[in-house]
């Protein structure tokens, strides 16, 4: 199919009628946002056999791209305004593919409030790749950033940990689960993340954090972004990292959870006596948020993990590389 075919008849219906996309029939779109507002941008791509394979329907792969996108906005406490796709195309894409694709964007894009209003189409000769830069606001100088922690500040996480490195092992074949139940839950996790918005945007707005990061390459690895550029070190449970039942009920070893990533929960840090606030916001959203530890202020800025005796684990692997 033509660019502009795949546009009209596809992506228009995704614009949501927002007059920012100009029913996407320019090349630019135009929009303003109220003066106490700052505008917030991020960017994601997603490459085939890298991010996912080519067993991945259309569904899966549209939900994750945008959702991931969603989750960034969330670790900044942004508002989603609006996005702009990046859509490849190879002699596997068919009319079926983009119809699954665009039906999944229209379903998110509903429930997190967000118009696309623009981008590009372009053919590729082999791996497909997809890409959304997003757009949100928040009051001006009020973002949640990895800079802003505190040292004394405890720190919290959203839902649980692992499932979708779960799901992914499962993918590859790198174990069996026989209950159909519980391997349907971990595939779920990991094709179709939720996005915390809700939580960023009321952490923000109620001044309950200023420190805060999603989790897509493994709970280690992003907690330590905060400890290096807020210049502190984590003290961490263990028992305390909140796991699904259907990873309790596993012979699991729980280290590779943590590090497995693109969870998309997210983590952030309070002062203590915002910890009851927190509780009651957990149950608002009827969100679990787990107090894992605290932050020190020490000159190694490292992660310091601890066993139920407060032994303390050596951590071999943080997360996902680049």
């Amino acid at each position: 199919m033509e660019e502009f075919e795949i546009i009209n008849k596809y992506f228009k219906k995704i614009s949501l009628n927002s007059p920012a996309a100009s029913k996407l029939d320019n090349d630019v779109a135009n929009f303003s946002i109220e003066n106490d507002q700052q505008l917030i941008i991020s960017k994601d791509i997603m490459v085939e056999n890298i991010h996912f394979g080519s067993n991945y329907t259309a569904d899966q792969i549209a939900h994750k791209l945008l959702a991931s996108n969603l989750s960034d906005l969330a670790s900044a406490g942004a508002k989603p305004h609006s996005y702009m796709l990046g859509f490849s195309k190879n002699n596997n894409i068919d009319k079926n593919f983009i119809t699954s694709f665009c039906s999944k964007l229209e379903t998110l894009s509903k429930e997190y409030n967000i118009s696309l209003i623009g981008g590009d189409t372009v053919s590729s000769n082999s791996d497909l790749f997809f890409s959304i830069t997003i757009l949100g606001t928040c009051p001006k100088n009020k973002i949640l950033s990895r800079s802003k922690a505190r040292d004394k500040d405890l720190i919290f996480i959203s839902g649980n940990i692992g499932d979708s490195y779960m799901g992914l092992q499962i993918l590859q074949n790198k174990i069996n689960i026989t209950d159909n139940t519980t391997k349907n839950y971990f595939l779920n996790r990991h094709h179709y993340p939720t996005a915390r918005v809700s939580l960023g945007i009321k952490i923000l707005n109620r001044d309950l954090s200023r420190t805060a990061i999603d989790i897509s390459d493994g709970l280690f690895a992003d907690l330590n972004h905060i400890c290096q550029n807020s210049k502190l070190s984590a003290n961490i449970f263990l028992d305390k990292i909140p796991i699904s039942s259907h990873c309790h009920n596993l012979q699991i070893d729980k280290m590779k959870l943590f590090s497995g990533g693109e969870d998309y929960e997210l983590i952030f840090t309070a002062k203590e006596n915002k910890r009851e606030e927190i509780a009651l916001l957990s149950q608002e959203l009827d969100l679990n948020i787990t107090e894992i530890g605290f932050l020190s202020k020490d000159n190694d800025r490292k992660i310091k993990l601890f066993d139920q005796n407060n032994n303390k684990i050596e951590i071999k692997k943080y997360g996902y590389e680049h």
